[in-house]
């Protein structure tokens, strides 16, 4: 068993720390901004220098485009990316790189963005279910795309609803609870039973958490409609809770339980760049 790098969590507080201080600053990454931070922050500039994430930073916080920047960064370098500084902005150090939605913070990505419209276009459903809302920019994010359709309401499901912020739609309605919960499914029977309903699971990402969810939920999928299994890229890139198995994993045994879904590869991933691999069933029956 190996042991663990006690410098690595080192490394990367001063490299988060570091783009903290480009993005507030409004700076490209230069000498002088290194030698600049380092004093501001008390830490030897070898210790910049050298570190393990600074030819990344080097790469992105250049004064050029974002394609020369990032033109050479395999895929899997970009999704590192997106995650650190995009996707949880908020929670690496880089609160002003945090996407949004009409000013709400959201956790997803613009292309998984886009395929939900589309999802939303083509299947209209008469309610989303979303489990998993976190600060509630995807649940806005959703209302405002019905608003667009003209028809559906939000419903809005999580153990917690501490962070999120208040409803400022008439079609979100939120569910404290767990989602797995008798109560909860009660209340949702009494909103989606019978209806046109797409399902989105980002709550706990533990591969038995999100198998008991595809279970309990995928019924109220009607055929032609979609369950996606978010965050499944966990598995892929070896996020939490991997090693323990993620949503991908979850997915995976659900669809040797049934033959109702099938995976939707070509259509759901088309635009490559997806933290849902795997991830969008697709009701067939």
């Amino acid at each position: 068993m190996s042991t663990p790098n006690p410098e690595l969590a080192l490394d990367k507080e001063i490299a988060q720390r570091y783009v903290a201080f480009l993005v507030e600053n409004g700076r490209n990454d230069d000498p002088d901004a290194r030698r600049d931070y380092c004093e501001k922050a008390g830490v030897h500039q070898k210790l910049l220098h050298n570190n393990p994430h600074i030819a990344a930073i080097e790469k992105l916080f250049q004064d050029q485009s974002s394609m020369e920047r990032l033109g050479d960064m395999t895929l899997r370098q970009y999704m590192m990316y997106h995650y650190y500084y995009l996707h949880q902005g908020y929670r690496y150090g880089a609160p002003k790189l945090q996407q949004k939605w009409l000013g709400h913070d959201i956790i997803k990505t613009p292309q998984d963005c886009w395929v939900y419209q589309e999802i939303i276009a083509e299947t209209k459903p008469d309610v989303i279910i979303e489990l998993g809302i976190m600060f509630g920019g995807a649940t806005h994010f959703f209302a405002s795309i019905l608003d667009l359709v003209g028809h559906g309401e939000v419903l809005g499901i999580d153990i917690s609803l501490a962070k999120a912020k208040p409803p400022q739609n008439k079609r979100i309605t939120y569910i404290e609870g767990s989602s797995t919960s008798e109560g909860v499914l009660e209340q949702v029977r009494k909103k989606a039973q019978g209806k046109r309903t797409l399902v989105i699971a980002d709550s706990d990402h533990e591969k038995l958490h999100v198998l008991g969810e595809i279970r309990a939920y995928a019924p109220f999928v009607h055929v032609g409609g979609y369950f996606v299994v978010e965050d499944s890229l966990n598995d892929v890139m070896g996020y939490h809770p991997v090693p323990n198995e993620g949503p991908k994993a979850a997915a995976d045994v659900y669809l040797t339980e049934t033959d109702d879904f099938v995976l939707d590869r070509r259509w759901g991933e088309r635009y490559v760049m997806s933290l849902n691999p795997n991830g969008y069933l697709l009701r067939v029956k």
